[in-house]
């Protein structure tokens, strides 16, 4: 090997090395992953007694019962979208499922691990777990009347 190409090797692993220093300098940390326990749930803030009155509103549109004092209670403890779950799902009088059973799976018995996400407690008790159709957001659709269901599977001479 003569000397310009000793050279020109050298040159080019001194900007290889110094590109990468630049990299690695440059770069952002990694955003830290919230902990696995945090959810909708543990907000640090209470929620605000106009959302709780919303959620009360919404759920009688819905035309199901609602105690003011239990839907606030279960406000506080699960965030308002679990309280319309609980609520939601305790209301039909000619079942056995209660505001005290729901809490109660997820709950748990007190030692980690032990309580029920509300995936799993809907799935339990034959539910869906959403709130949306109750708090205005679902749009009264259903799988069959989203917009652009009613075309699938047709056959359309138009092209496409």
């Amino acid at each position: 090997m003569n000397r310009g190409t000793r050279l020109a090797l050298l040159a080019g692993a001194a900007l290889i090395l110094a590109v990468s220093g630049t990299v690695l300098a440059t770069r952002q940390p990694q955003a830290t992953a919230e902990p696995a326990g945090v959810t909708q749930d543990d907000d640090e803030s209470p929620p605000t007694a106009e959302e709780v009155a919303h959620a009360a509103d919404r759920l009688r549109a819905s035309e199901i019962a609602v105690d003011d004092a239990v839907l606030a209670d279960l406000a506080t403890r699960y965030g308002v979208g679990g309280a319309v779950r609980v609520t939601a799902w305790a209301a039909d009088p000619n079942d056995e499922i209660t505001v005290e059973s729901i809490t109660a799976m997820r709950d748990g018995d007190g030692t980690e691990g032990s309580g029920m996400g509300w995936g799993r407690i809907a799935k339990e008790l034959g539910f869906h777990p959403g709130i949306g159709s109750i708090m205005g957001n679902g749009g009264g659709h259903g799988r069959d009347k989203a917009p652009g269901q009613q075309d699938r599977g047709t056959e359309d001479d138009s092209g496409g």
